[in-house]
């Protein structure tokens, strides 16, 4: 613009948006290589700690976490379970099926869940939350007061209130702060930690719930005898005769606690189950 007292408007040399675009984009290429980085670093992590163990492992699972309904599965949709690590934990009555994975809901890892297979059908699904953690949406559960440090949503309240005993509000208090969901259905009990929770807390977290599951059992009176556990002692006579019928090949839910978790096959998923979809 001319004349006294007008401004002169500059223009931007082109070159200068240039060095912005590419700053820009090697900022983001940045980002994505480090989370990348990081979620490799996060799977061989996994990987190595469920091969300690003799766990089963297998990068991505999309069906398992349908199996489940209420807690994180609610709250974000099943989703899938990546870098899941399949084994047992050891119980009271022998060792439990149990798993670990990291839950992927609409693309974004929100936690990492912890299950562990109980030896009885719960009457109820029962969630306990801590004060912190928000209060559940579905409109299925209902209040029923605290649990040791948390709060306890269920089903159905009249069926519910013969579970919540001193034991299961110790056991509970047991999992830890910086667990804000526990929940338990049909013949599980799950939690839901923050995703950069290291193995051995994971490890701690498998234990704990393994607590909470007998204390539930102990309170619904008992175990069902169609889920297996390990109940074989060293004092245990001798093997019943081999069915004259072949029988199928047992899977880590039959019974966990006979099988070594190298298996070939399983019934999770369609084919995660196998060597090579392993990675091994």
């Amino acid at each position: 613009m001319g004349g006294h007292g007008g401004r002169t408007l500059r223009v931007v040399p082109a070159w200068v948006w240039f060095v912005i675009a590419v700053l820009a984009a090697g900022g983001g290429a940045l980002l994505l290589f480090s989370d990348r980085a990081r979620s490799s670093g996060h799977r061989r992590d996994r990987r190595r700690w469920a091969e300690q163990k003799s766990w089963e492992f297998v990068d991505a699972d999309p069906v398992l976490p349908s199996r489940w309904r209420y807690g994180a599965v609610h709250q974000g949709g099943p989703g899938r379970a990546l870098d899941l690590a399949t084994g047992a934990v050891p119980g009271p009555g022998g060792r439990r099926l149990a798993h670990v994975f990291d839950h992927e809901q609409a693309g974004q890892i929100t936690g990492i869940v912890a299950a562990v297979r109980g030896v009885a059908t719960l009457p109820v699904a029962l969630e306990m939350r801590l004060p912190s953690a928000p209060l559940p949406d579905d409109a299925g559960l209902d209040s029923l007061g605290q649990v040791g440090e948390r709060y306890a949503f269920v089903t159905s309240v009249a069926r519910a209130r013969e579970l919540l005993t001193p034991d299961l509000a110790r056991a509970a208090d047991l999992v830890g702060n910086d667990v804000p969901l526990v929940w338990a259905e049909d013949t599980w009990v799950l939690a839901s930690i923050d995703p950069g929770a290291d193995p051995e807390r994971v490890q701690t977290l498998l234990q704990t719930l393994v607590e909470v599951s007998v204390a539930l059992e102990d309170a619904a009176g008992g175990t069902d005898e169609d889920v297996p556990v390990d109940d074989a002692g060293p004092d245990a006579g001798p093997a019943p005769e081999a069915s004259p019928e072949p029988e199928p090949r047992p899977t880590h839910r039959d019974r966990p606690a006979d099988i070594p978790y190298d298996v070939e096959d399983d019934e999770f998923g369609p084919g995660a189950r196998s060597s090579s979809s392993s990675g091994r």
